[in-house]
């Protein structure tokens, strides 16, 4: 029997009272995050035009797109709020740029918006639905790769699925056949990333679209492949050379839930594949071991995956911003010129900072085949004077090998709420940070959007 059978049970049958305490705590986080970078990023580039598009479709008023005093269909408010949470890649991420949040906890508020739904039920279809992604993400070529394609499309799609197919209650049969269906609309390439391409937050809309079309399809008895995971033309077949891993993806299912274990925060505003060696040389920076102005010239050394997608030199694009966030070099050049990375630094204004241009013919990134993991790299720093220093350098702040405190994350969204042509005041913010800690006495997540819609 196919995989989906026992995890389409899980996602229908798990009591929200069978995830721990700690795992509850984590979610919120991951709430509270998502809220603060898509309110941060309702005004980047191509948010606009997402909410003018769902503006312009209209249809039943179902859900809020949040910041913009809209209320359109499920599946649309996804869309638009999902893209305004992806626009400034300051999201969560799993290794290998799988970004969940910005579509589940999207979704699960747009569904539980629609029905009413309680603080904890929402918080529980996050964790399910993050932890189905995760099990499918850490089986596909072992966790490390998804050879071109990007992991929000291919497996992200199933959790936004699952998540809103649970908060609709859908019975275990109907959210199979709401996978079945989402599997058939997984896909994406990380080649909009590598070109700094607008599509690559419009990835994250399209991944909340098609997991919420695919629970609705199901709930009106369409039904999706059978064999999505073990089939000839199945999951693993196509993107993961026909390796199917049951135990990794199976075990401790519905016991056991991976959010806190794999999804990382960010601290800076940029690709996760960036990240190791940027907050590395900003701790240098900021230890006074390294005096910028001391800097003759920089070469990162990152592994493959991460060169291909960030590695090239900088070009500024059709839009700076996106072109920046995946950019190593324009990174480090930022980080050496203007110190700690900002929301400001990544405006399509702030990208051309003609410091920052200058310093760019000075930084090199290398790809390095013996570095097997985008979470950890290397750079070798020349100063003025001849002296060299060699550091190396592992995961960034916000890893879950390099954690950051629930204060960090409130903090987080405190300071970039204000980075927006329609911000929260510092008291609307707290209100809101205490509302989203305490979700899971919520009766009703309305009360909740009606603070930020």
């Amino acid at each position: 029997m196919d995989p989906v059978f026992e995890l389409a049970h899980a996602v229908s049958n798990t009591s929200p009272r069978s995830i721990p305490t700690n795992v509850l705590e984590f979610t919120k986080l991951t709430v509270l995050d998502t809220l603060g970078v898509l309110i941060a990023g309702r005004d980047a580039p191509g948010c606009p035009i997402a909410v003018d598009m769902v503006r312009t479709w209209g249809g039943t008023q179902e859900s809020s797109v949040l910041r913009y005093e809209e209320r359109v269909p499920v599946p649309n408010a996804a869309f638009a709020n999902s893209v305004m949470a992806r626009a400034l890649d300051y999201d969560t991420a799993a290794k290998p740029g799988l970004h969940l949040s910005a579509s589940t906890v999207i979704t699960a508020l747009a569904v539980g918006e629609k029905i009413g739904a309680s603080g904890m039920e929402v918080l529980a279809s996050i964790t399910i639905g993050d932890d189905l992604a995760l099990r499918i993400n850490r089986t596909t070529n072992g966790g490390v790769t998804y050879n071109g394609y990007e992991p929000t499309g291919v497996s992200g799609v199933f959790a936004v699925a699952a998540t809103a197919g649970r908060l609709m209650g859908l019975s275990s049969e109907a959210i199979r056949n709401a996978l079945g269906i989402a599997f058939v609309r997984s896909g994406g390439s990380f080649q909009s990333n590598a070109d700094g391409a607008l599509t690559a937050r419009f990835n994250q809309g399209f991944t909340s679209y098609h997991g919420v079309l695919s629970a609705e399809l199901a709930s009106r008895g369409v039904t999706g492949p059978t064999n999505v995971f073990s089939g000839r033309f199945g999951y693993y077949r196509l993107f993961s050379g026909g390796a199917i891993d049951e135990r990794g993806l199976l075990e401790g299912l519905g016991r056991e839930f991976l959010g806190p274990r794999y999804i990382m925060f960010k601290m800076w505003p940029m690709g996760g594949v960036i990240l190791s060696p940027v907050d590395c040389l900003l701790r240098k920076v900021e230890n006074s071991e390294i005096s910028p102005e001391d800097v003759e010239e920089i070469t990162a050394f990152i592994g493959p995956y991460a060169y291909g997608v960030a590695g090239r030199p900088f070009e500024q694009g059709d839009v700076p911003q996106a072109s920046a966030q995946f950019n190593l070099q324009y990174a480090i050049a930022n980080v050496i010129v203007r110190g700690r990375p900002s929301l400001e630094h990544y405006d399509n204004k702030s990208v051309l900072h003609g410091g920052v241009l200058k310093f760019l013919r000075r930084v090199h990134v290398v790809e390095d085949p013996s570095i097997d993991t985008e979470f950890r790299s290397r750079l070798s720093i020349t100063l003025k004077g001849g002296n060299h220093l060699d550091v190396e350098c592992g995961p960034p702040r916000g890893h879950p090998d390099n954690p950051v405190s629930s204060n960090d994350i409130v903090d987080k969204f405190i300071r970039i709420v204000g980075y927006s042509s329609k911000p929260l005041t510092v008291e609307a913010a707290k209100e809101v940070a205490h509302l989203v800690m305490g979700m899971d006495s919520m009766s009703d997540v309305r009360e909740l959007i009606e603070l930020l819609a």
